[in-house]
């Protein structure tokens, strides 16, 4: 069964995917923002279990830093946790197993079992409490809320039947540079039941499913390869040149189609990426003679929660941009330009006017350069 719990809110809106016949693309890479995240999770863990923790990117620790206020105050936090645990839910039997901690994505289940993996589970005599956390915005409007987040509500029935307890809360906690929300909801013996038919629904809906066009194709890993997919192409880019007429009536319809062929084509520059990282310098040979390869690009922000924080804070003041400056000490370098062509600066005066401040900052220590993976053609 390719239905994993992570997965279990895309199959509610298309079980096409599912399908034995259906050969999605490979896994892509994790993007930059994936990796911090698991950093993240990595550190929490630490903190739960008691490990050290270890953090190896600015950005992480400003997650990790604001988590540490928030748990510091949380009721959950005098609760004892286990973290990454990993079950599997038998459809068909309505039963659950634990399968352990730190296992990795690399499930050993049964073909009518569904594997999960919990970020923060907590085990009373007849109450249960997960929390996951979320570093990104995920897809679309990002994660569900706890009261209707699937993949929380198949964890919960995992953990009930498991340990055969018919009381489950589940959060979904967001850890952001601005702060941490949360919400949370409590499953009660008849809900657990629910969710329970519902995945046993889905999962009998799959041999024989249609695809099913909607706002999930951009978390699908396989629409890259849906019949609908094409028919959106179409529906937006005809073969034919003719005036694409929108109107009230279709354009709700057009947008959906061009959702679906962006999370395509994203999908595919992902494989063209994966493909030219591993051909290293020789990249990919485009027919204009250049080749499209990886090279590392280096991004630079401006860093005010460190040493340097009163040394650069009065820079941006003296250069009167200092209401760039926001009530956390976040700043960027887009908020710096806005302020100053505010002031009347523009064109060769404005960009000198933000290079000297840039260069007062590095000599400061007030920012940070992070390096990352880009494609450029070469000759």
């Amino acid at each position: 069964m390719k239905i994993t719990g992570s997965t279990l809110p895309v199959l509610r809106r298309c079980q096409w995917w599912a399908r034995e016949d259906v050969q999605a693309p490979p896994a892509l890479p994790p993007s930059d923002a994936m990796l911090i995240g698991t950093e993240v999770h990595a550190a929490i863990e630490s903190m739960l279990i008691g490990r050290k923790v270890e953090l190896h990117t600015d950005d992480a620790r400003d997650l990790f830093h604001e988590w540490q206020q928030w748990w510091s105050t949380s009721p959950l936090s005098v609760d004892e946790w286990t973290a990454e645990a990993a079950y599997a839910y038998d459809v068909q039997r309505d039963a659950a197993r634990f399968i352990g901690t730190n296992v990795g994505r690399g499930y050993q289940v049964s073909t009518t079992e569904i594997p999960g993996t919990i970020d923060a589970l907590a085990i009373g005599d007849d109450h249960a409490e997960i929390i996951d956390w979320k570093t990104t915005s995920g897809f679309g409007a990002g994660p569900a809320d706890a009261n209707d987040n699937w993949q929380l509500r198949l964890y919960a029935l995992m953990v009930a039947r498991a340990h055969r307890i018919d009381s489950v809360t589940i959060h979904v906690v967001r850890i952001t540079p601005n702060g941490v929300t949360s919400t949370s909801h409590t499953l009660d013996a008849f809900e657990i039941d629910a969710v329970a038919h519902e995945v046993k629904r889905l999962v009998d809906a799959v041999p024989t499913a249609l695809p099913q066009q909607g706002s999930h194709c951009h978390r699908c890993r396989a629409v890259a390869v849906c019949p609908t997919t094409n028919a959106a192409t179409t529906a937006i880019a005809p073969p034919e040149p003719v005036k694409l007429e929108i109107t009230d009536d279709n354009a709700g319809a057009l947008l959906m189609k061009l959702r679906q062929v962006q999370a395509a084509c994203e999908q595919l520059e992902g494989s063209l990426k994966l493909y030219a990282a591993n051909k290293m310098a020789e990249g990919i040979r485009l027919p204009t003679g250049k080749r499209w390869v990886r090279v590392g690009v280096d991004r630079e922000s401006i860093n005010l929660n460190g040493d340097a924080n009163a040394l650069g804070i009065a820079i941006i003041s003296m250069a009167g941009a200092e209401r760039a400056l926001e009530p956390k000490i976040v700043v960027s370098k887009a908020g710096i330009e806005r302020e100053l062509k505010a002031q009347g600066l523009k064109g060769r005066e404005l960009k000198q006017k933000i290079d000297d401040v840039m260069s007062e900052l590095r000599a400061a220590g007030a920012t940070r350069v992070t390096t990352v993976d880009a494609y450029r053609e070469v000759e």
